[in-house]
Parts: C-alpha cells; structure tokens; sequence
C-alpha cells in the first residue's frame, strides 16, 4: 500500500505576497523621497522667499514714516525664515566698493553740481534658495544669486510732476553703529537720528542719474526699469546704452524745470 504525500504551499503563498507588498512600499517610498519631497522643499523655500518680500516691504514702510512723517523711532517684529538679514551700512558700503549713485545738476543753468550716495541696505539671502531681498535707496528689489537680472518690488519715493516740470529725489542712506545679523525672531529697531537736508533748485536744468552696481549685487535692471518707465512720464528718463564694461554705470537724463533733493539717514540701532 502506497502513502500519499500531501503538498502544502501555503507557506510559499505568505512568503511571495509579504516580498510583494514589502517592495511596493518600498517603491511607494522611494518615489516620494525622489519626487515628493523635492516638491515640497521647494514650496516652502518659495513660500520662505515671498515671506521676506512681504518683510522687507513692512520694513520700507516703516523707514517712509519715519522719513514722511518725522516719526523718530520705529521698531517691528519680524521672522526669517531660510536665511539671514544682513545691514550694510553706507560708510561700510562706500569703503568696500558697494553700489552708488552720482547725481548732477545744474543751478540757474550756470554751476553744476555732483553729488555721491552710498544708500547701505538691508538685505535678505536665502540660504536654501537663491532669492536675494534687498532694501537699498527707499526701494524694494530683488534678485536671484550667481544670476543676472534684478526686479524692483516696490517703489522708492520720488516723484515728478509733469505739469510743474518739478523732480522730487528722496536719497535714503542707511547706516548703523556695527555690523548686525538676524536669523529666525527678532526686532528691528530703526530711527532717524538726523534731521533731513533739502536742496530746492528751483531753475534747474539736465538732471543726471548715474548709477553704479557693486558687480556681486548688481541691481542695475531693476533701477533701468523703475527710471526708465512711465513713472515720471510717458518716456521716463533718457538713458544712455552702457558700454557693458564692469564698473560703468547706467546713465539716465531728464530736463527739469526745478529739482528737490531730500536727504535722509536712517539708523538701525538693533536687530
């Protein structure tokens, strides 16, 4: 009499579905660690960025009151988030070759005069991203790192009216008493320690704006676009064709009937 020998494969069945189920969730993660999580790194690193847009606006805001309103002292809360704010103050600026302008103008059409302006900043540059916020002259403008081309966020204050042929400049200057950083939660205190100087040339002439980048934080098209746009008047300044060779500036031009140039220092006491 022959034995029959039962086969049993149930075993075999549970070992191939676990290795089954086992390398789809292996594949389920490794997809996400490969596609998801770059995606959302770098929503936050652009949700981080439009942050400090936001920032540095509140902050352009406060420096226009204390200018506009004489208000003497402002301080405001603020959070950043990816990188760091960095101030640089004008002197600073001027001593190690950082962006300024030359503004020329004649008085009663007889003498012309040239002044220089180091404007300092402040600054914001992501560490995860590329984005580079500054605050420079009462403008907003930005730029992204080891790239060319800037934009402007938001305005600085100067005016022109057409109808009048009067130019008003507000050159904002920032400075500080030493170097400062903040990363993460801090207050930055701001004050105007200085009463402002106004010139008022009311026959003026050719008003001439050079413009001279640092060439490692150039935000030469921003102020191209900004000077050249319709914000004076329909063809803004005239602008000469740089030369593209470093350290040349963008010249602009526009004939005036009267120029106003206010001059303001603003301080950062601390961050």
């Amino acid at each position: 009499m022959k034995t029959r020998i039962r086969e049993d494969e149930s075993g075999v069945s549970e070992a191939i579905g676990f290795i089954l189920i086992f390398t789809i969730v292996i594949l389920g993660i490794s997809i996400v660690t490969l596609y998801g999580y770059p995606v959302l790194a770098d929503a936050k690193i652009n949700s981080d960025e439009k942050i400090m847009e936001q920032n540095m606006i509140v902050l352009q805001n406060d420096i226009k009151i204390l200018t506009r309103n004489n208000v003497p002292y402002r301080d405001t809360t603020i959070g950043v988030s990816g990188g760091s704010v960095f101030v640089t103050n004008s002197t600073a600026s001027e001593n190690a070759g950082g962006e300024y302008f030359t503004l020329t103008y004649d008085v009663n059409n007889i003498i012309t005069f040239s002044d220089m302006y180091y404007p300092g900043s402040l600054e914001f540059v992501s560490d995860e991203g590329t984005a580079v916020v500054s605050i420079s002259n009462g403008a907003v403008v930005k730029r992204q790192q080891d790239q060319e081309g800037s934009a402007m966020v938001s305005d600085p204050r100067w005016f022109y009216d057409e109808s009048e042929g009067t130019l008003v400049i507000f050159m904002t200057n920032i400075t500080s008493s030493q170097s400062m950083t903040l990363g993460g939660i801090g207050t930055i205190q701001m004050a105007m320690l200085k009463p402002p100087v106004v010139h008022d040339f009311p026959d003026s002439g050719t008003v001439e704006i050079d413009y001279f980048p640092n060439p490692d934080d150039d935000y030469s098209r921003a102020w191209s676009n900004y000077l050249t746009g319709p914000y004076v008047k329909q063809e803004g300044f005239s602008m000469d064709t740089p030369t593209g060779n470093p350290g040349d500036p963008d010249i602009y031009r526009l004939d005036v009937d009267r120029l106003v140039i206010k001059e303001y220092t603003v301080e950062i006491l601390g961050i």
